[in-house]
C-alpha cells in the first residue's frame, strides 16, 4: 500500500511539472518552444588566436562587420582594438634611404 502511495505522488508531480512546462510554453515565457527554427547566418566568428602562455592568449573575434582584437587572461577579456581588414590596408611606404 506504501508503494503505491509513494507511485501516484511520483506521477502527480510529473503530471504537474509537465502541465507548468505547456502553460509556460504555451504563454512564449521560456526560451524552448520545442520547434525546430531556422538558425540566422553567424554573426560572431572566431578568426585567429595566439597563445602567448597556458593562460594568456590574444584572439581575433569577427562580430559583425567589425574585427576585434581581444587580450584573454585569468583576470577576464581585455579589448585591445579594432583591426582594419586585409582589403582596407594601406600599404606602407618605404623610408627614403
Amino acid at each position: 500500500m506504501d508503494i503505491a502511495r509513494q507511485s501516484l505522488a511520483v506521477v502527480l508531480v510529473f503530471a504537474l511539472l509537465w502541465t507548468a512546462l505547456w502553460f509556460l510554453r504555451r504563454k512564449g515565457k521560456t526560451g524552448w518552444t520545442g520547434r525546430q527554427t531556422r538558425l540566422a547566418p553567424a554573426q560572431m566568428e572566431a578568426r585567429g588566436k595566439l597563445a602567448l602562455t597556458p593562460r594568456h592568449s590574444i584572439h581575433l573575434v569577427r562580430v559583425g562587420d567589425r574585427n576585434l582584437i581581444l587580450a584573454l587572461h585569468p583576470d577576464g577579456v581585455t579589448f585591445l582594438g579594432d583591426a582594419l581588414p586585409v582589403e582596407d590596408r594601406q600599404p606602407k611606404e618605404l623610408a627614403a634611404t
